[in-house]
């Protein structure tokens, strides 16, 4: 048989005290943390399986955050396709309206006018930011696509002499370039180097230039001469080229007797459309699901068209040159061409719009997800309250039981053995 003692009675008594309030501190600790679960020690698997769900439900708090940037981004998109294709319908209502014969070239030219706002402002379009950053420069979103630039007249690829007909060699006379072909000439811009082009030939070729902000002190553009005077250039605003026409804007650039270029060409200045030379194929991607992502940004070429070929600003520009130089035909081609730049924005808008349709049911699994996720998760950490009340109470009064019979076997001592 064991031997009772005092110092047995008061052991056994102190540890089940301890355990008594310790269990009831971690009831308190429950209630005030509203969680099962407050360290591992308290139960290893279950705060392994909450880590993960809590895991889960930061991945899907982030991928909802970046749905939401993605759905701005996408509906700044679609407000710009919308202005875009409102551009192209007035540009085309004013091609068919001033595709008439009895309009007057006066009239063609305020249109013209019109028609330019269009443009500036199909251009401001292009620049369209989302928090500071150009949507259609794909990657390169710190440079803006499209800029409306003023340039100045380069001469590098005017041809070395003269076009002649007949003869070969240009006759010593007072007139040399009488008989002789117009000259086209590709300009560039020698008042802008680019630094995406390399040297030294870095001054970008131009192209879009904008019809009626060719300048060239003392010569008259066709269709822009007094009657009985001969026209000395015309332009190609969509491409860029300038045409020399008369004989003394000839003599300007190439040599009388020789035919050979000059080095005293004229000096002109106009305004263009810049196209940037950088790559902007570049594609934005938002992470949607774990893994999955989402193409949110319109590339440029698909939108405006590809450089160096026709795009929406030629088209538009093929317009304005139709109305400014008052020619019927190209005024009718040009109707085709701005139906071909609206198709195009349409496609985009179409493409965006299935684009936000997904992003719509990705945003539905991720609110499903998080929900799932956050129940399971609470039936691990989270207290029933009304539960855990109970048993705080149970455990109070078990502990204040042990309090009131720990205080009667303390106030023993061995007289009372006697």
């Amino acid at each position: 048989m064991s031997r009772v003692t005092f110092s047995t009675m008061y052991d056994t008594t102190m540890r089940y005290m301890q355990r008594n309030a310790g269990s009831l501190n971690k009831l308190k600790e429950q209630i005030a943390s509203q969680r099962q679960i407050n360290r591992p020690s308290d139960n290893p698997v279950g705060f392994s399986n909450a880590l993960t769900y809590r895991n889960i439900l930061n991945s899907l708090g982030q991928q909802k955050t970046n749905m939401d940037d993605g759905e701005i981004y996408m509906n700044i998109l679609e407000t710009t396709h919308k202005s875009m294709n409102n551009i192209f319908q007035r540009s085309q209502d004013l091609a068919v309206q001033s595709a008439n014969d009895p309009e007057k070239h006066q009239d063609r030219l305020f249109t013209n006018m019109e028609v330019r706002e269009l443009l500036e402002q199909m251009v401001a379009l292009a620049q369209t930011k989302h928090k500071d950053d150009y949507v259609f420069s794909g990657k390169w979103t710190n440079q803006p696509p499209y800029e409306i630039k003023n340039g100045a007249a380069d001469y590098r690829m005017a041809p070395a002499t003269v076009p002649v007909n007949l003869p070969a060699v240009l006759p010593d006379d007072p007139r040399p370039f009488e008989n002789t072909n117009p000259v086209t000439i590709q300009l560039f811009d020698g008042a802008y180097l680019d630094p995406n082009l390399p040297e030294p030939n870095n001054n970008p070729m131009v192209q879009r230039i904008i019809p009626g902000s060719v300048n060239i002190p003392g010569w008259y553009e066709k269709s822009h001469s007094p009657e009985g005077t001969e026209p000395d250039y015309e332009v190609d605003y969509a491409n860029g080229t300038i045409t020399l026409l008369s004989e003394r804007a000839k003599e300007a650039f190439y040599d009388p007797a020789t035919g050979a270029r000059l080095n005293t060409e004229p000096n002109i200045d106009f305004d263009y459309i810049y196209r940037n030379s950088i790559d902007m194929s570049g594609e934005i991607y938002r992470e949607i699901e774990t893994g999955i992502t989402m193409k949110i940004n319109s590339n440029p070429d698909d939108l405006f068209g590809i450089d160096g070929q026709t795009d929406s600003f030629k088209e538009i520009i093929s317009l304005m040159q139709g109305l400014w130089y008052n020619d019927q035909p190209q005024i009718n081609r040009s109707i085709e061409r701005l139906d071909n730049a609206r198709e195009r924005n349409l496609e985009q808008q179409a493409i965006e719009g299935a684009r936000q349709s997904r992003l719509s049911m990705a945003y539905d699994r991720n609110d499903q997800l998080n929900i799932d996720n956050t129940d399971a998760r609470a039936r691990i950490e989270d207290v029933d309250l009304a539960e855990i009340l109970t048993q705080w109470t149970m455990a109070d009064a078990v502990y204040n039981a042990s309090l009131q019979a720990a205080a009667s076997l303390m106030q023993r001592n061995l007289m009372d053995y006697l």
